[in-house]
């Protein structure tokens, strides 16, 4: 497990754990925020907060924020150590040992920093053909629904 661990740090594993914290925080935060703004549906909690609170809505949106941000960093060292556990239960202890003498080598190093771009790139793949998908199929299922109900409206 030790050398899991610094496989774990070699591989900058904090350090992306915070970059893709970082890319996420701002969706999951408006989405926290909306979901609170709907736990009351007669209340409308967005004017509240902007006429009760110091500084308005902004203000407790940067708040909320930076509390979430200071929680969810808290969790930093638990999370590593289940990082370090997937490379051990992943990998026999030669593998280990062989990626972490990688990392440690300059183009291991250099791997290792492009790492985070892949990972954002990869994410940004995914999204851009997972809409163009949807859209897709969407819009043939429309055509085939709005096609089903002409014809059984006896259109034809």
């Amino acid at each position: 497990m030790e050398v899991a661990r610094e496989i774990a740090e070699l591989s900058r594993a904090e350090q992306q754990l915070d970059q893709a914290f970082e890319r996420m925080r701002p969706g999951v935060v408006a989405k926290m925020l909306g979901d609170v703004m709907r736990v009351s549906p007669d209340r409308d909690i967005a004017a509240e907060i902007e006429s009760g609170y110091p500084g308005g809505y902004r203000a407790f949106e940067d708040e909320f924020s930076r509390r979430y941000a200071e929680e969810f960093r808290s969790h930093y060292p638990e999370m590593l150590e289940q990082i370090a556990g997937y490379w051990a239960q992943n990998m026999s202890l030669e593998q280990l040992e062989a990626t972490a003498t990688f990392f440690r080598t300059d183009l291991g190093g250099a791997w290792v920093g492009l790492l985070p771009g892949v990972y954002q790139h990869m994410t940004q793949l995914g999204r851009q053909y997972s809409l163009q998908e949807g859209i897709g199929i969407a819009g043939r299922m429309m055509t085939d629904f709005d096609q089903s109900m002409a014809t059984d409206d006896g259109e034809e």
